[in-house]
């Protein structure tokens, strides 16, 4: 299989953290940058899991839940156009 060289600036914290993310999976930090870069051509998208939702994430579902437990929330929508006019009302 040929290589190619792929050089790109990040956070040195945020590299020694996935570095030790990915050997505690059994991966080499190349290996999982190649199946991301693998997935993001063969599907056009980029996928994200996240674990454990953040702090901000985790109270926006709580106000979304009370929201919805008090019959403010909204949709569902079954268009763009249902979505979009919903959003200027």
């Amino acid at each position: 299989m040929k290589t190619s060289a792929l050089s790109i600036k990040i956070d040195p914290k945020v590299k020694r953290e996935a570095y030790k993310v990915a050997e505690e999976l059994g991966f080499s930090l190349s290996a999982i940058v190649n199946a991301s870069l693998k997935h993001l051509a063969r599907t056009k998208t980029i996928s994200y899991s996240l674990l454990e939702p953040t702090p901000l994430l985790q109270s926006a579902i709580r106000s979304a839940r009370v929201d919805r437990s008090r019959g403010k929330s909204i949709g569902p929508f079954f268009s763009v156009k249902d979505t979009m006019k919903s959003l200027r009302s």
